[in-house]
């Protein structure tokens, strides 16, 4: 491998015990134990990127911080990614930085964590886990892509728990929070062709998002009654204008695919079906006031159109249950953002045999 600079700081540690004090003592890591980052390590993963180490891949403005490649390969390795992982994360970051993300008030200060969707080949060349127990443990890629992304946004984004990181209460998805999309399972065009990439392109797509809301209905086949449940699960989010990700499970989305319907379809109806009136929610402690007469009358959708609903298939194919994820309650002001993967320029940067054949696969 050609030598490759690295800027971060070097500490001696006596072995790996003394890597997980350091760590745990300078609060670098997310309370778990990691993979120390050394010289070898991080220079493998900048490889594997495609860039080059000190390339600034997302900035902060409001902190004045900018996320280079090193530092994402470091976080990285800590987290217990593979190196071919590297344009995930490269992707995922530049897509935060999109001012329309609002990185720091989302997912930095906020109470929300960045939910990763990977749709496309990459999913099944990494072994992103898009089928059962899909927010759930035990598949590398998913685990670490999303633990990786929490020690970026508080190692070099500054979102520490207790410091610039105020959530009350946060979510287990604080920890990891990634998914992939169903290419075996799912009836309608992969998420990336929705949002006008190629078929054939590896997709991102991140957005500030409270923990998921399982909406279960295995007693029926038909759409209507289907989306009435998961439209009920939506009632719950904040009223602020924020999208939603509906993630669809095969058996629920193929019922509704059977039937003609789209998922622009499943977007109108739920965009329709999803909301309560005002009087309804001053009476949940909602909204602040008495309840007017006029209120009754009145209605608060969950969204503001269909096309702040993104819908996503995954999960298992057994059973009837799919999942609302609401977004940050600051609604509006964050919205969802899609980036394509990048492949690596094997001209530019040298790769093991093993990172280039998954990267490109």
């Amino acid at each position: 491998m050609t030598a490759i600079e690295l800027a971060s700081e070097r500490h001696r540690v006596p072995g790996f015990l003394g890597a997980q004090a350091l760590f745990l003592d300078r609060g670098w890591t997310d309370g778990l134990p990691i993979i120390p980052p050394t010289e070898e390590l991080v220079a493998r993963f900048v490889a594997a990127s495609g860039r080059g180490a000190q390339d600034v891949v997302a900035a902060i403005p409001e902190q004045g911080r900018e996320v280079t490649v090193e530092k994402i390969a470091v976080n990285a390795v800590m987290a217990g990614c593979r190196p071919y992982y590297m344009p995930i994360l490269v992707a995922a970051m530049r897509a935060m930085s999109d001012p329309r993300f609002s990185l720091h008030s989302t997912t930095v200060s906020g109470a929300t964590a960045p939910l990763l969707i990977v749709s496309g080949p990459a999913v099944r060349a990494l072994g992103i886990n898009a089928s059962f127990s899909v927010f759930g443990p035990g598949h590398q890629a998913n685990a670490t892509l999303g633990r990786a992304v929490r020690l970026i946004l508080q190692n070099v984004c500054g979102g520490t728990p207790g410091q610039a990181d105020k959530a009350t209460l946060g979510h287990p998805g604080k920890y990891s929070y990634c998914i992939g999309e169903s290419s075996d399972r799912n009836p309608w065009d992969p998420f990336g062709v929705q949002h006008g990439l190629p078929a054939d392109t590896s997709a991102v797509t991140v957005f500030a998002a409270e923990a998921p809301i399982y909406a279960r209905n295995d007693w029926s086949q038909e759409p209507e009654l289907i989306l009435a449940t998961v439209a009920d699960a939506m009632l719950i989010g904040h009223y602020t204008g924020g999208s939603f990700v509906v993630v669809m499970s095969p058996l629920h989305a193929g019922h509704i695919a059977q039937r003609g319907w789209s998922p622009a379809d499943v977007r109108r109806f739920l965009a329709e079906r999803a909301r309560r009136s005002v009087a309804d929610l001053k009476r949940a402690g909602r909204l602040a006031g008495a309840v007017e007469p006029a209120d009754e009358d009145h209605w608060r959708g969950a969204v503001d159109s269909p096309e702040q609903i993104l819908i996503v298939v995954a999960g298992g194919h057994l059973y009837g249950y799919s999942a609302v994820v609401p977004p940050w309650v600051g609604g509006h002001e964050s919205i969802p953002i899609t980036l394509a993967v990048e492949s690596p320029d094997a001209a530019s940067r040298e790769t093991s045999e093993e990172d280039r054949a998954c990267l490109t696969s």
